[in-house]
């Protein structure tokens, strides 16, 4: 029992401190589109060893970035085969970057459909509004639930 308590609250830790790593990245990739930089050159001038404490959570970051970078073209045309009466071309460039998030986050580091679904939500709500976040949530439960 007591293990178990232990393990449930390294687990709860470890989400925030992944949540945080999600906005992080999201920032991050955000600011390189726009500037035309690489989400690396972003990753160090937004100094993500202090914004980012735990050297774990830094390499789960790292290896989203990489799989989305690695995969931009196969996540963005899931994404489109996803949209129902709508283009990619049409999402704002912070949805297209929680959707590319979330499943490359499913598809190639083996979150759970439902916790990449939930952290996009969070995301979505947070940076364009809630109505953004139902259309997140529909877009992500065609590609990670129903496939």
């Amino acid at each position: 029992m007591v293990l178990q308590k232990m393990y449930l609250k390294v687990w709860r830790s470890s989400l925030g401190l992944r949540t945080r790593g999600r906005k992080f990245l999201l920032q991050c990739r955000y600011a390189a589109d726009a500037n035309g930089q690489t989400v690396s050159e972003n990753m160090e001038l937004m100094s993500m060893s202090t914004r980012i404490p735990d050297a774990e959570t830094r390499v789960w970051v790292k290896q989203l970035a990489v799989a989305v970078g690695d995969n931009r073209e196969e996540l963005d045309a899931l994404i489109a085969d996803s949209l129902v009466n709508w283009s990619l071309d049409r999402l704002t460039p912070i949805t297209k970057l929680i959707l590319e998030q979330a499943a490359a986050e499913k598809n190639y580091l083996s979150i759970p459909a439902p916790v990449a679904i939930k952290e996009a939500v969070r995301l979505a709500v947070e940076f364009e509004g809630a109505k953004t976040g139902s259309f997140v949530n529909g877009v992500l439960d065609r590609i990670l639930i129903k496939g």
